[in-house]
């Protein structure tokens, strides 16, 4: 489920699904949507009526997890959430695209890329891309500590590019140029860029019956990887997460911090560029040695087994950069952790004096990196996560749990295979919707980073200058005493009588005064 302009951008027309509809509500129908709305509410308001462009149709509505009722008004405008609104960044616009979970996608710049040598021909790139003054991962509340992606998409202009400068061969195009993909960040969460490493991926000529360096498509990786420096890419401002039951939703932690828990063992097993999640992952539950009581850490240590096919796609890591990304700096220091860090190296296709396990992994390699034993009894203090392709990932936890480890796949994930629930997973899954997301417990590399963040003194300086007025799209919401809602109208119906009155009203969370700000005096 995706809206974007590429495809139509007007008023009253919005790409959705297989179908074009026409959205011009305020008809004999009174029909609207109570929740489904993820990522634009507060508190018990994200279980009302939710009068807003995202969820303003029933398809989308339901999509995202909401109810399509009678009990909750129609949106009183224009179905239009590409839209400008209060929640867009101050520097980018309104958004160009809504991804299939609601999350709106704006532009952003690229600012620099960095492709580390790899003879074996493999190519990562370091991309990084910038954010509005004063804003972060932090104010995005993307915590890439528990495993929170970003979504990227490419701009229109790109979708039927056919070269790159610089570039050898042609194109005939882009695949899926409007689909949004997740990827895990790698930036300090502190830090007024978004950065990500991105493996690019050519797929095989043959199986595309197209011709190389002719007319295949490309992808999103080999969009990234050549972008010109100063292009704009689509990013999301929030974690990936559905309002529905999904196989993409956060992760709560699956172990309690707190002392008298545990201890841990933490195993990872993570396929090339799997490292842009797993190193913050591991950097987070290694931060801590001791624990609140003063007796060492429950975290007692992280074994990481990192899957390449030559060790030169793994060496790089260790090259010393100008980068602060935090995938290079986990690896580059991970000795100061003692033995509570265990790194070890599958390597597929070559003999490699630094490969724990030679050819790729399987059931009696991993007992043996591992140290498992073979029992129907395992301690559900072991957690395990994997991170890889989609086939690594169904190949590798059956694997595992050959090994007697209690998991499987999680709700809804039976067919795709992955991820993994259960008391040996490292994971759950968030609630789906607002729910999910509110007062989400964070990680310690979160906290570590939030320490850090002074709290602001003032608006950024490249915000644009605000005027007092009323907003034209604010829209009075009158509920009685059988919890029924009515539209009474905008901020003209605030002036009309019992002003003062209707000014402290809060609606979605917040005061009538701060949207009808002429009319309530509040400039």
């Amino acid at each position: 489920m995706i809206f974007s302009n590429f495809a139509v951008r007007g008023a009253a027309l919005l790409a959705f699904g297989s179908g074009l509809l026409s959205f011009e509500n305020g008809g004999v129908d009174a029909l609207g949507c109570r929740g489904g709305d993820t990522f634009n509410c507060v508190g018990d308001e994200c279980n009302g009526c939710n009068l807003n462009t995202i969820t303003c149709d029933q398809s989308s509505c339901e999509g995202m997890g909401g109810e399509w009722t009678e009990d909750c008004p129609d949106y009183p405008g224009v179905c239009d959430p590409l839209s400008p609104s209060k929640e867009d960044p101050h520097c980018t616009g309104p958004p160009e695209s809504i991804d299939r979970a609601g999350k709106k996608m704006y532009r952003r710049k690229l600012i620099d890329r960095h492709i580390p040598d790899d003879p074996s021909g493999a190519v990562f790139c370091h991309i990084t891309v910038a954010l509005c003054e004063g804003e972060s991962s932090l104010t995005h509340k993307i915590d890439a500590g528990f495993g929170d992606y970003y979504r990227l998409q490419a701009t229109e202009e790109w979708c039927d590019t056919t070269s790159f400068p610089g570039v050898p061969g042609t194109y005939s195009g882009m695949e899926e140029c409007t689909g949004a993909r997740s990827y895990s960040p790698v930036n300090p969460f502190n830090d007024q860029t978004a950065q990500f490493i991105i493996k690019e991926v050519v797929g095989k000529p043959s199986d595309y019956g197209c011709t190389g360096g002719v007319n295949c498509k490309f992808g999103f990786s080999e969009l990234a990887c050549n972008l010109p420096i100063g292009s704009d890419i689509l990013m999301s401002k929030d974690p990936d997460h559905y309002g529905v039951q999904s196989t993409h939703l956060a992760y709560k932690p699956n172990f309690d911090r707190d002392p008298g828990n545990g201890p841990y063992t933490i195993n990872y097993v993570g396929q090339g560029v799997a490292l842009t999640e797993l190193n913050p992952n591991g950097m987070s539950q290694l931060m801590k040695p001791f624990a609140s009581d003063g007796n060492f850490s429950n975290i007692k240590e992280v074994n990481y087994l990192w899957a390449n096919s030559y060790y030169s796609s793994a060496e790089w890591i260790y090259e010393k950069t100008t980068s602060n990304d935090l995938a290079q700096q986990f690896m580059q220091e991970g000795l100061k952790y003692g033995i509570r860090f265990n790194l070890m190296n599958a390597i597929s296709r070559e003999d490699r004096p630094e490969a724990d396990i030679y050819g790729r992994a399987d059931v009696d390699s991993i007992g043996k990196v591992f140290n498992l034993t073979n029992t129907t009894d395992q301690d559900p203090n072991i957690k395990w996560f994997v991170v890889g392709s989609k086939s690594y990932k169904k190949s590798i936890y059956p694997q595992i749990t050959e090994w007697g480890f209690d998991m499987a796949p999680c709700p809804g994930a039976e067919s795709k295979g992955y991820p993994y629930c259960g008391p040996n997973a490292l994971y759950g899954q968030c609630e789906p919707g607002a729910a999910g997301l509110a007062n989400r417990e964070r990680s310690d590399l979160w906290d570590y980073y939030i320490a850090l963040t002074p709290e602001p003194t003032s608006a950024p300086s490249s915000a644009p200058t605000e005027f007092c007025e009323d907003d034209p799209d604010f829209v009075y919401i009158y509920t009685n005493k059988n919890d029924e809602s009515e539209v009474k109208g905008g901020c003209e119906f605030v002036a009309e009588s019992r002003t003062k009155k209707r000014c402290q009203k809060v609606i979605d969370g917040e005061k009538v005064r701060k949207s009808c700000r002429v009319t309530c005096n509040d400039c």
